[in-house]
């Protein structure tokens, strides 16, 4: 019996992920396994944080940041996409 461990790489994909200590808001390359926070200096392991939103293009980014900061702050009652 062989037993195979596919580990799961996103190459050039961008996350939208969320501080869990200060709630900070931030892009990041998924690509890399952790990322640390800017506020906080948390270290955040990208696969045990929520990723918000996943996009290809670098210039959807900052609206992306934005959108998903007004999402934390007033929840919607809408359908999620995963």
């Amino acid at each position: 019996m062989v037993i195979l461990f596919i580990s799961v790489r996103y190459e050039n994909v961008l996350g939208v992920v969320s501080c869990p200590k200060c709630k900070r808001v931030c892009g990041v390359d998924l690509e890399y396994k952790s990322k640390k926070c800017a506020r906080c200096d948390y270290k955040m392991i990208i696969s045990k944080v929520r990723i918000w939103v996943k996009t290809d293009d670098k210039n959807d980014l900052a609206e992306l940041i934005k959108n998903v900061r007004k999402e934390i702050a007033e929840p919607t009652l809408r359908n999620l996409d995963y």
